[in-house]
C-alpha cells in the first residue's frame, strides 16, 4: 500500500510540475477551482455513506450485501449529486468568480464515479483488501500523470484537458478496483442500501463540516485574495499532503484491525496505532518541509515561492489531522452523531473566522494559520470523546521514549536488511 501510495504522489507530483510548467498561477487557480466544485459535490452529496458502511461492518451478516452494495449505490447517489450541482452552477454562473459552465459541468461528471469509488474503496479495506485499493490508487495516477505528460509535451494543455483527465482518473480506478476483487458488483440489497443511507445522513453533517473545514478555506481565498492566492496556496496542499503519505496508509491498512474486535480491545489498538502514527508524522512532517523549502523554486519557478512559508504552516495542522482518524474510526462504533458531528462543526466555525480576519492581512499564508488552528481543534475534541468514551487516558495517546526507540531500531534493521538484500 505505501508502495502505490507512494509511487502515486511522485506522479502526482510530476503532474503538478508539468500543469505549474505549462499553465500560470491564474489558470491553475481556475482548474483547481472547477475540481473543487466537483469534489465540494462528492462531500456534500454522498450521505456518508461509508461511514454507515464503517459502522454496520461489524455485523457480519451483513458484509455481503454492503459490498454489492457499495459500487451501484455510489454511481446513484454521486449522479444525483452531480445533478445538483451542475444545476447550482447554472444559477451561480458568473457570480462569485466560478470558472465558466461548459468547465464545471465537465469536471461534474467525475462526481458519480468518484462517489463509486469512495465506497468501494472503504469496502475493500473492511475487506483487507489493501493491495486491490492499492493498484486502483496506483493505476489512476498512472492514467493521470502520463496523459498530462503527454499533453504537456505536445502543448495540448489547457485547463479543460486538465479537468477531464482528472475525470478520467477515477473511471480508471473505479475499473481496476472491480476487476483486482477490491469490491464486489451484484444485485443491490435496496432495502440495505436504504438502511445504509438513513444511517449514513445521521453522520453526514460531521462529514459535510470536516469537507468543508479543508475546502471552506479555497472558495474564501478566492474570493477574499484572487486567483493567483488559490494557485500558490492549492500547490502548497499538494505538497503539503506529501507528509501525510505514511501516516494515512498507516490508518487504512489497520482499518479492517479496528473493526475486528470487541470495543475495549478496539480502544487499546487505536491507542497503539495513534502512537505509531505520531512518530510517523513527526519524521514525515521535517522531510517535507524542508525539501519543499529547498525544491520548490527550482521546480515551479518564483512565481511559486511562497508556496514554501504555506507548507511550513500547513504541515502541523495536516499532520495532527490524519494522526487522529483512527479516534474517529473508534468513535463511530458508539454510533452517536453528535461526538462526529460537533468537533467539525466547531472547528469549521473557527476556520471560517480565522479566515475572514487573516486573508485580508497574510493572503494565503493567512489561510494555512487557519486551518492548522481549526484541525488542532477537531483533535483535541476527538482526544477528548475517545478518552471519555473508551476508559483509555489521552496520555497513552502519546509515544514513550522506550516506544521510540524500539520504533527506530525496527526501521535500521529493516533498511539494512534491504541493504543486505541488494548486496546478494
Amino acid at each position: 500500500m505505501l508502495m502505490a501510495r507512494g509511487g502515486a504522489v511522485v506522479m502526482g507530483v510530476l503532474a503538478s510540475v508539468v500543469v505549474a510548467r505549462a499553465l500560470p498561477p491564474e489558470g491553475r487557480g481556475t482548474y483547481y477551482m472547477a475540481v473543487t466544485v466537483a469534489t465540494t459535490a462528492m462531500a456534500l452529496g454522498h450521505l456518508s455513506v461509508e461511514q454507515a458502511q464503517t459502522a454496520m461492518w461489524p455485523e457480519k451478516g451483513r458484509r455481503t450485501s454492503l459490498d454489492a452494495n457499495s459500487v451501484p449505490l455510489g454511481l446513484l447517489v454521486g449522479t444525483a449529486a452531480a445533478v445538483v450541482a451542475i444545476g447550482l452552477g447554472l444559477v451561480f454562473q458568473g457570480r462569485g468568480n466560478l470558472p465558466g459552465f461548459p468547465l464545471l459541468a465537465t469536471a461534474c461528471v467525475g462526481v458519480p464515479l468518484g462517489v463509486g469509488v469512495l465506497y468501494g474503496t472503504n469496502i475493500a479495506l473492511l475487506r483487507d483488501r489493501s493491495r486491490a485499493a492499492a493498484r486502483a490508487t496506483l493505476a489512476s495516477a498512472v492514467v493521470q500523470c502520463l496523459c498530462l505528460v503527454v499533453l504537456g509535451v505536445t502543448r495540448h494543455l489547457t485547463v479543460g484537458t486538465v479537468v477531464i483527465v482528472w475525470v478520467l482518473s477515477f473511471a480508471v480506478s473505479l475499473a481496476v478496483l472491480v476487476a483486482a476483487g477490491g469490491v464486489s458488483v451484484g444485485w443491490p440489497d435496496v432495502r440495505l442500501a436504504k438502511a445504509t443511507c438513513v444511517n449514513g445522513v445521521r453522520f453526514h453533517a460531521g462529514t459535510v463540516a470536516a469537507y468543508l473545514l479543508l475546502r471552506s478555506d479555497v472558495f474564501l481565498l478566492n474570493s477574499l485574495g484572487g486567483r493567483r492566492e488559490v494557485g500558490v496556496y492549492t500547490l502548497a496542499v499538494t505538497l503539503s499532503d506529501l507528509s501525510r503519505l505514511t501516516v494515512d496508509v498507516c490508518a487504512q491498512v489497520t482499518l479492517s484491525r479496528q473493526s475486528g474486535h470487541d470495543v475495549r480491545d478496539s480502544a487499546v489498538v487505536t491507542a497503539r496505532i495513534v502512537r505509531f502514527m505520531l512518530l510517523l508524522g513527526l519524521v514525515s512532517g521535517a522531510t517535507t518541509v524542508t525539501a519543499v523549502s529547498v525544491l520548490v523554486i527550482p521546480l515551479y519557478g518564483h512565481a511559486y515561492a511562497e508556496a514554501a512559508t504555506v507548507v511550513a504552516w500547513l504541515v502541523p495542522g495536516i499532520l495532527l489531522l490524519s494522526a487522529g482518524r483512527p479516534l474517529s474510526i473508534f468513535l463511530l462504533r458508539m454510533r452517536s452523531s453528535r461526538i462526529v458531528v460537533l468537533p467539525s462543526l466547531i472547528a469549521l466555525v473557527v476556520n471560517v473566522g480565522l479566515n475572514v480576519v487573516l486573508i485580508p492581512l497574510w493572503g494565503a499564508v493567512g489561510c494555512a494559520v487557519a486551518s492548522t488552528v481549526a484541525y488542532t481543534v477537531v483533535v483535541i475534541f476527538q482526544v477528548t470523546y475517545f478518552s471519555r468514551m473508551s476508559g483509555v487516558s489521552w496520555k497513552c495517546l502519546l509515544p514513550t521514549g522506550a516506544e521510540t526507540a524500539r520504533v527506530t531500531m525496527e526501521v535500521r534493521r529493516r533498511c539494512r536488511e534491504l541493504n543486505l538484500g541488494r548486496v546478494a
